[in-house]
This record gives structure tokens, C-alpha cells and sequence, in this order.
């Protein structure tokens, strides 16, 4: 992993992953941090999209830049005349934007956005080694990034060329959007209208498809309006309170 952020699957991506159907082609229209997609087995072929700019931004120059982004970063200090900036200031040149980013994500706490107090040498010699192997990785699934709103990235999805439309037995879309009610790094924050869109996107679709959201009233009650399936996962401690875990999906629970 490369980036620290809240809502990260990577703790409970094995256990998700119990319920993914078999794919060759794996679709995820909510990126973030990659946590599901970086411990998930790999599939053939991968179209990975986010709405953050920070986050696409990132990647592609993860995967293209390679080098630049890692003598950038080994080079960047690491202070808080730095962090008071970067607070205050974005970046539009692609290696800073990405420094500043990484910077905040990994280099700063969750709960005060302070300077975290020990472990700065270490935590950029892993993601320094974390630049290098995702780079290899991302080239070796094949994937491609879109930087897209859920709905004209899913709507505009196609197969072989844009030629032809997905396939049910060899494509998955896994969505892990932002969760109602809670705090969340979407640019303008995820509503009930956009929940509704997403369901309704997905279904419209025709293809194998798991949404991650928390037993939230409202995304049940539009899961069993669609007759789709919900999978209890588990409780997982979220800033204030435990919730539990769910998968919506349109096909039979795998176990």
C-alpha cells in the first residue's frame, strides 16, 4: 500500500473477497487507497477509476513516472514549516501534487492532521520500496485509470474495443463508495440520490456486481427494492461508533 486512508479495505479485503464471483475482468469505480484491489487475486485485466484528482494523478504517474515520483520523494523533507504549507496551498505540476499528497496521507495523523511523531525515516523507505512494486504490479494486471464520476465511468464502460457490452460470466464491478453517515475523502461527499444512481448503474448493467456500505436503513431497503442479496460481513469500528459490515450484490452468496 502507498497511501493511509480512512475507510482502507486492505484489513478486511480476504474476508470481502470470500464472495467475489470468478473474473477475468475486475472494475472498480471507487480506487482510493487500492486497499481491496492490492490484496485481491489478480485478475487478467483491470479498469480502475476514482474522482479524486489527487489519487488518479498519483498512479498515473505511479505507473508512468516512476522514477521521477521516487527521487522527488526521496528528496522531500519532511517538516512542518512543510505540513503548514501544504495546508494551506495545493500544487498543479503532477510530481508536486503528488508529493503534497503522499505527504498528508502518510506523514500526517488521522484524528489531528499533525506531523505524526516518530517513524518518518521508516515510513518513507516503505513507501518508497511501495512506488517501485505497485508501479510492476499495476503494469502486470493490465489496468487502466479513469478519473470520472461514478456514473459516466460505469455508464461508459464497455468490452472488446467498444464494441460489445460486458459479459456476465467473465467481468466484476466491486464499489466501495463512500459510506452514508459518514466522514469520507469523495470530492463533494455521497448522498442518498447518489446511492440510488449506483444501484441503478450497476443494475442497468447486467454483470456480476458486490457494493460495500455499512447496515445502513436506507441502502438495505434499496437492496431488497432491486432483489439483490445482502452479505453480512462483520462489525468494524469506524470514528465513533461499530457498524456492520455488509455486501449487496446481484448474484448468490458464493459460500
Amino acid at each position: 500500500m502507498i497511501l493511509r486512508r480512512l475507510g482502507n479495505k486492505s484489513k478486511i479485503a480476504k474476508e470481502i473477497q470470500k464472495h467475489f464471483p470468478n473474473h477475468r475482468l475486475y472494475i472498480e469505480p471507487f480506487f482510493g487507497a487500492g486497499g481491496m484491489f492490492f490484496n485481491k487475486p489478480k485478475a487478467k485485466y483491470n479498469m480502475l477509476n476514482d474522482l479524486d484528482g489527487d489519487v488518479f494523478n498519483l498512479f498515473q504517474l505511479v505507473m508512468n513516472r516512476k522514477e521521477e515520483l521516487e527521487k522527488a520523494f526521496y528528496m522531500m523533507p519532511i517538516h512542518s514549516d512543510l505540513l503548514d504549507y501544504w495546508k494551506n496551498n495545493k500544487e498543479t505540476e503532477p510530481i508536486k501534487k503528488a508529493l503534497r499528497f503522499l505527504f498528508l496521507s502518510n506523514m500526517t495523523t488521522n484524528t489531528t492532521g499533525d506531523l505524526r511523531r516518530n517513524g518518518f525515516s521508516k515510513d518513507k523507505s516503505v513507501c518508497l520500496n511501495s512506488i517501485s512494486n505497485i508501479s510492476d504490479y499495476l503494469h502486470e494486471s493490465n489496468a487502466r485509470f479513469w478519473n470520472e464520476d461514478f456514473r459516466v465511468f460505469i455508464n461508459r464502460i464497455m468490452l472488446r474495443g467498444d464494441e460489445r457490452p460486458l459479459q456476465d460470466n467473465d467481468t466484476f464491478i466491486y464499489c466501495d463508495p463512500p459510506y452514508l453517515g459518514t466522514s469520507n475523502n469523495y470530492v463533494s461527499g455521497f448522498t442518498k440520490n447518489d446511492s440510488i444512481d449506483l444501484f441503478d448503474c450497476l443494475v442497468n448493467k447486467k454483470v456480476n456486481f458486490a457494493v460495500s456500505e455499512f447496515d445502513n436503513d436506507f441502502i438495505i431497503d434499496q437492496a431488497q427494492k432491486r432483489g439483490l442479496n445482502i452479505i453480512y460481513i462483520g462489525e468494524r469500528q469506524n470514528l465513533k461508533n461499530r457498524r456492520t459490515e455488509i455486501l449487496v450484490t446481484n448474484y448468490e452468496n458464493k459460500q
